[in-house]
């Protein structure tokens, strides 16, 4: 780890003059909803709780044997309207476009095709084309953010792929781009010079047992935020939470990325701990250029539950964070 004292945080990248407080809007399918009157309401009800960026996340599909299926996006009439609706809105739109490995790898980090190299040239083609095709179209949508990838951790040995494909990006997009690793594999990525902000899904353990106590919790912050500031100072790049959240779980601490709904009073009690002393650490660091929490649902969903930032004490904390600051 590169090593910067503690007192050398104030020292780093100055903070941008108004933080980035975005929320990854989700949904079922292939993002359908993004289309349609729910999503209209749903910018509306995150203004009210002081949202100022909206993160959507448009889906390709990948293969176990490299082969990327995407339609492209200026063909996508739902993602136009869902662009359309963010402007209306008054929002910032970030555009971050996904792989969907459902059925086919256990998540994104796992997407690997070991020594086939017929492969592995058929994933990085394919997948140049489909994350062009989006660069485009958040360029005539006027995006001012696109993340290039995140979380293919078992890619990362392909650095001169992934910056011929940030190459190509660039030449059709002009706004600012980001790469966002898993919490754990930031160490992993070579090209941070070839990006414009170091992403980062936040979801740092934070506890060894389900009971901490918020001392505990601001001082288990402090590694992770060094080592971010470390990063950011080495690159001078600024750092962007490309997500951060908690669901309601007894284990929230230990395993932040764990999907639970346990609606026991010592859960969300947890949980409502957890995301107001992580926005108050993360945003408090000079160099964080801004926050996306994961995550809100347009309308109604059989999943909504996982993560959900509709729940009660998460829309009371960002009235707190958010709204009030």
């Amino acid at each position: 780890m590169l090593q910067v004292h503690l007192a050398a945080l104030s020292l780093l990248l100055s903070a941008p003059a108004e933080l980035a407080k975005g929320m990854v809007v989700s949904c079922p399918g292939m993002g359908e909803t993004w289309g349609e009157p729910e999503m209209q309401v749903a910018l509306q009800e995150l203004k009210q709780l002081g949202t100022t960026w909206v993160e959507l996340h448009p889906y390709a599909g990948v293969e176990t044997d490299g082969r990327i299926r995407f339609r492209p996006a200026a063909q996508t009439r739902f993602l136009g309207r869902g662009a359309a609706f963010v402007k209306a809105s008054g929002l910032s739109l970030y555009w971050v476009p996904h792989l969907a490995y459902w059925g086919r790898f256990d998540w994104r980090g796992t997407i690997n095709f070991g020594k086939d190299q017929e492969a592995w040239a058929r994933f990085f083609e394919g997948y140049q084309a489909f994350i062009v095709d989006q660069a485009k179209f958040a360029e005539s949508v006027g995006a001012p953010m696109f993340a290039v990838g995140l979380e293919y951790e078992a890619t990362m040995d392909h650095e001169a792929e992934w910056r011929r494909i940030i190459a190509a990006v660039r030449a059709v997009y002009r706004g600012q781009l980001v790469y966002a690793a898993n919490w754990n594999g930031l160490d992993r990525v070579r090209f941070w010079d070839a990006v414009d902000l170091i992403g980062v899904q936040g979801y740092f353990p934070l506890a060894k047992g389900s009971n901490p106590s918020d001392a505990e919790l601001r001082a288990a912050w402090d590694r992770p935020l060094l080592y971010l500031a470390e990063l950011s100072q080495a690159y001078q790049k600024p750092v962007l939470f490309n997500e951060l959240g908690y669901a309601r779980s007894k284990q929230a601490a230990v395993r932040p990325w764990e999907p639970a709904n346990d609606d026991s009073t010592e859960a969300i009690e947890l949980r409502r701990r957890l995301l107001a002393i992580g926005l108050e650490r993360v945003q408090a660091a000079p160099f964080v250029r801004g926050v996306f929490l994961w995550k809100w649902i347009p309308g109604r969903a059989f999943f909504d539950r996982d993560f959900s930032m509709r729940d009660p004490e998460a829309q009371a904390v960002l009235q707190r964070y958010w709204k009030n600051q």
